[in-house]
């Protein structure tokens, strides 16, 4: 039976690509991978990361752990760029390596569809100007809101 790499949803023989995730899917799936902090950050070493999302490490976890269920592996990272402000949280960065950047855009955009329908609006396209979670102008040439961090991948 064919699986979708991204959700590991099983398929009927027949089928080659996953409708949720619109990827290939494949014959089977990796051994269930040992994602823990340790782990992780041994399997990232000297690889090239890139950041997709920023925020309190509080939600940046629920998203490093939406991340590992679909076996994508990354950490967390101070943010350079958040201004520490006494008595609020500081905000970090998640990364993945560049290599797992699509699949970590294809979780986190179908997560996103996802809340948008939960909540019953209508689900828009994930091309943006602005961000659709703060509004704000979002540079041609940038991945994330500027303001809140929310992943876009544009670039």
């Amino acid at each position: 039976m064919p699986f979708c790499p991204i959700c590991q949803a099983e398929f009927r023989e027949g089928f080659t690509h996953c409708n949720s995730c619109g990827v290939e899917l494949v014959d089977h799936l990796e051994a269930e991978m040992d994602l823990s902090e340790e782990n992780v950050k041994a399997a990232l070493e000297g690889k090239e990361l890139v950041g997709v999302t920023r925020g309190t490490l509080e939600v940046v976890k629920e998203t490093r752990e939406l991340l590992a269920s679909h076996r994508i592996a990354s950490i967390i990272v101070d943010d350079p760029d958040s201004p520490k402000i006494e008595g609020m949280p500081p905000r970090v960065v998640l990364v993945v390596p560049k290599d797992d950047l699509e699949g970590a855009a294809l979780v986190l955009g179908s997560k996103f569809k996802e809340m948008v329908e939960e909540e019953g609006m209508e689900t828009p396209d994930l091309k943006y100007e602005n961000c659709p979670a703060c509004g704000t102008r979002v540079p041609e040439d940038a991945e994330e809101c500027p303001e809140c961090g929310l992943f876009i991948g544009k670039a």
